[in-house]
């Protein structure tokens, strides 16, 4: 890699037509392909910090989730991360790309393995987790109770007028910026997620997996990430010890590093 360190990089949306809408993603980068799957809520700008140091050895695409960023809820109605893992391969199929490592942040880790585990054998090529829930339910998730706000913001009435609160509770954990629409999908999204079944999809999982995780994450804790780490298949682990739930901006230049030598090395 070249000394000089990029800048953060924000491309314009391009789309791919899939049967039921478009897909928005963006591309830079030449060589393996890595694509990236944003967390909840989140979009590709997420990993703006870490893409440009990948693309230093790698194609990478960030792909818009249904209902986020430029990529319309209407092309996959499912919330479920079996259902947004849908979208994820059709996308991939879509862009005909060559077996891809697939990367997901945070709960875009779980949409990661539902994937890994649906794909046909050969369509993946590695799987890379990011800040990811485990096993069992992490903090947030035990904290708050994610269907009864989902049924309370559903309702006619009294959904606009809760919007100012759920607003006010993503910025309080760190969440800042992001349209009303989105944050009322995250809630949605969250409530079809099953962490049952991802522990289950995790311990399906089978190709190599790298696992990056911050020590200090005030959203899940480590020992999660230690028995994610722990259940999934041999491939690079990184612990942090300071980041935050965030390692794609705070740990660029660590994760791109450690990536590009493990594409390297498995090509």
């Amino acid at each position: 890699m070249s000394t000089r360190a990029p800048q953060p990089s924000d491309p314009p949306r391009l789309t791919v037509s899939l049967g039921s809408g478009h897909a928005a993603y963006t591309d830079e980068g030449r060589g393996p392909v890595i694509v990236a799957v944003h967390g909840l809520p989140g979009s590709a700008r997420d990993f703006r910090h870490l893409a440009p140091h990948l693309a230093r050895c790698a194609r990478v695409i960030r792909i818009d989730l249904p209902g986020f960023g430029e990529t319309p809820a209407a092309t996959e109605p499912d919330p479920s991360p079996e259902g947004r893992a849908r979208f994820v391969l059709s996308t991939i199929d879509a862009l005909d790309l060559e077996p891809p490592t697939l990367l997901g942040h945070s709960m875009g880790g779980v949409v990661a393995c539902a994937a890994a585990v649906a794909a046909p054998p050969g369509r993946l090529a590695r799987l890379a987790l990011l800040s990811s829930p485990g096993l069992r339910p992490h903090t947030m998730l035990r904290r708050l109770p994610f269907r009864t706000m989902n049924t309370l913001l559903s309702l006619p009435l009294l959904g606009p007028a809760l919007t100012p609160a759920l607003r006010a509770l993503f910025r309080s954990s760190g969440f800042r910026g992001y349209p009303d629409g989105e944050l009322l999908r995250t809630i949605t999204c969250v409530t079809h997620t099953s962490i049952a079944r991802h522990a289950d999809n995790v311990r399906r999982v089978a190709l190599p997996t790298l696992v990056a995780w911050c020590e200090d994450d005030p959203l899940i804790e480590r020992d999660i990430a230690h028995e994610l780490a722990a259940a999934l298949p041999d491939g690079p682990r990184l612990r942090f010890s300071k980041g935050g739930h965030n390692p794609q901006k705070s740990q660029a230049v660590s994760i791109a590093e450690t990536l590009c030598g493990w594409l390297a090395t498995s090509s």
